[in-house]
C-alpha cells in the first residue's frame, strides 16, 4: 500500500469522524440552544417565546459555521450558552423595572440586547489583538468559580416559574406555596424530562442525556394530551414554545437588524457598557477553558488569541442574523469528539446540520414543551454548580471572599 493511498484512507477516516461527530454534537446543542433563547427572550415577556427559540437556532448556526472557520481549533463546537443567557436575561429584567436609571418598554429591549452582544464581540477581538488569551488564564478560580455557579443559581432561579407554569408576574416564593398556580401538565413534563437526564448516564452512552430528556419530555407531553385535549392546540398555549415567526427574506431581516442598532441613542448606550464587559469576560473564560480541557483529551495545543478572533466573528454574525451569542461549550465538544470529530471540521458540520434542523423541522420545534426546556436547564445550572467552592472557602477565606459577591454583577447589569 503506498502512502497517496493510506493519505487517502486517512482523510476519508476523518472527514467520516467530523461527519458524525458534528451531527451527534448537533443533537446535544441545539435543544440546549434553544433553551438558552428561550430563557433570554421569555424574561421580556413569554409571547417573546418564539423569538427566542428562533434566537437560540440562528446562534447555534452562526456561531458553528463561522466560528470554526476563524479560530480552527480541533473538535471545538460553539454555541449558544448559559452564562449568554444569565447575562442577558439580568439585563432584560433591570431595564424592564428600570433598575439601571431608565424602564424601557419590550419592544425597545430587543436593539440593547443586540447591541450588547456586539460590542461584546468587540471586545473578544480586543482580547485576540492584545495577546489577552494568555491573560485570562491569571483569573483567579474563585472568581470563575463564583461566576459560574452564580449564573447556575440564576438559571434556576428563572426557570422555577416555567417549571410549575407559574402565571406572569408571580413572586416566586409565592408560587411554590400555591399548588393552585401550578400547571400540572408542564410540570410533570419538566419532571419526566429531569429524571430522564440524570438516568440517561447510567442507561446508556450512546445518545446524550439532553436527547432522551428532550425526547421524554415531549412524549409525556403528547401522553398527557390524550386526557387534556386542550393541550394538542399550538396557538395561544403557555405550555409549548410556539410558532416560529420569521417573515419577509433573510437580507431584509439583517438590513431591520442593522437600522434597529443605529436607532438607540448614546443614553442607552451606557446601560449596556458593564453587561457587555461582563459578557465578553464570561464567553472568552468559558471557550478558553473549553479549549484546555479539549487539548487534555486530543493531545493538540489550540491557540487562544486566533480562538478568540473566532469566537468574535462567530458572535458577530449570529447578532447580524439575530441570534444569541454564545463560547465554545464543553458538552458538545466531548459529545463530538467522543463520536470521531477531530478536526475544526466538525463545527462547522454541526452548523450546517443546525441549519438543515431549522429548515425542514420548524413545524416540530414549535410543539417543544417550556416546562422540557426548564427541565434541562434547571440539570444544566447544577452541574455548574461548583460544591467545592465552599470547601475553597473554608481553606482560603480571604480569596474566596471574591466568589459569593461575583455574581452579583450578573443580577445588577
Amino acid at each position: 500500500m503506498d502512502v497517496q493511498t493510506v493519505h487517502v484512507r486517512q482523510e476519508t477516516s476523518s472527514w467520516s469522524g467530523d461527519l458524525w461527530g458534528g451531527l451527534a454534537a448537533m443533537m446535544v446543542a441545539l435543544p440546549s440552544a434553544i433553551a438558552f433563547g428561550v430563557l433570554t427572550y421569555t424574561a421580556i415577556g413569554p409571547e417573546y417565546a418564539g423569538a427566542g427559540d428562533m434566537a437560540g437556532i440562528l446562534g447555534a448556526a452562526a456561531l458553528g459555521l463561522v466560528a470554526p472557520l476563524v479560530g480552527r481549533t480541533a473538535g471545538l463546537i460553539s454555541v449558544p450558552c448559559a452564562p449568554a443567557a444569565a447575562v442577558l436575561s439580568a439585563l432584560i429584567a433591570g431595564l424592564l423595572a428600570g433598575k439601571t436609571g431608565a424602564r424601557l418598554a419590550p419592544e425597545n429591549i430587543l436593539p440593547l440586547l443586540a447591541l450588547t452582544a456586539l460590542l461584546a464581540a468587540g471586545l473578544q477581538i480586543f482580547y485576540g489583538a492584545i495577546g489577552g488569551g494568555r491573560l485570562i488564564k491569571f483569573i483567579p478560580y474563585p472568581v470563575v468559580s463564583g461566576y459560574l455557579s452564580g449564573v447556575g443559581v440564576l438559571i434556576a432561579l428563572g426557570q422555577l416559574p416555567k417549571l410549575f407554569g407559574l402565571p406572569k408576574g408571580t413572586p416566586l416564593g409565592l408560587g411554590l406555596i400555591s399548588p393552585e398556580l401550578w400547571r400540572w401538565e408542564g410540570l410533570a413534563v419538566g419532571v419526566v424530562t429531569i429524571i430522564l437526564m440524570e438516568a440517561a448516564p447510567r442507561i446508556t452512552k450512546k445518545a446524550p442525556a439532553a436527547i432522551i430528556g428532550l425526547f421524554g419530555g415531549v412524549s409525556a407531553y403528547f401522553a398527557l394530551a390524550l386526557f387534556s385535549p386542550g393541550l394538542l392546540t399550538l396557538q395561544g398555549n403557555p405550555l409549548v414554545i410556539g410558532t416560529i415567526r420569521a417573515s419577509g427574506s433573510f437580507l431584509d431581516a439583517i438590513a431591520g437588524r442593522a437600522t434597529s442598532l443605529f436607532s438607540v441613542d448614546l443614553a442607552s448606550i451606557g446601560l449596556i457598557v458593564m453587561p457587555a464587559l461582563t459578557l465578553s469576560v464570561l464567553l472568552s473564560i468559558d471557550t478558553l477553558k473549553t479549549c484546555v480541557g479539549l487539548d487534555a483529551l486530543t493531545r493538540s495545543r489550540h491557540n487562544s488569541n486566533r480562538e478568540l478572533m473566532g469566537q468574535e466573528m462567530g458572535n458577530l454574525a449570529s447578532v447580524l442574523i439575530g441570534g444569541m451569542p454564545g463560547s465554545g461549550a464543553m458538552g458538545p465538544t466531548l459529545v463530538n469528539v467522543t463520536s470521531g470529530g477531530r478536526t475544526h471540521r466538525s463545527g462547522m458540520i454541526e452548523g450546517g446540520f443546525v441549519v438543515l434542523a431549522l429548515l425542514f423541522m420548524s413545524p416540530l420545534i414549535a410543539w417543544v414543551p417550556i416546562g422540557a426546556l426548564a427541565g434541562i436547564l434547571l440539570v444544566i445550572a447544577w452541574r455548574m454548580f461548583d460544591k467545592s467552592m465552599f470547601r475553597m472557602l473554608r481553606a482560603i477565606l480571604p480569596d474566596g471572599w471574591i466568589s459569593p459577591s461575583s455574581p452579583g454583577w450578573l443580577s445588577f447589569p
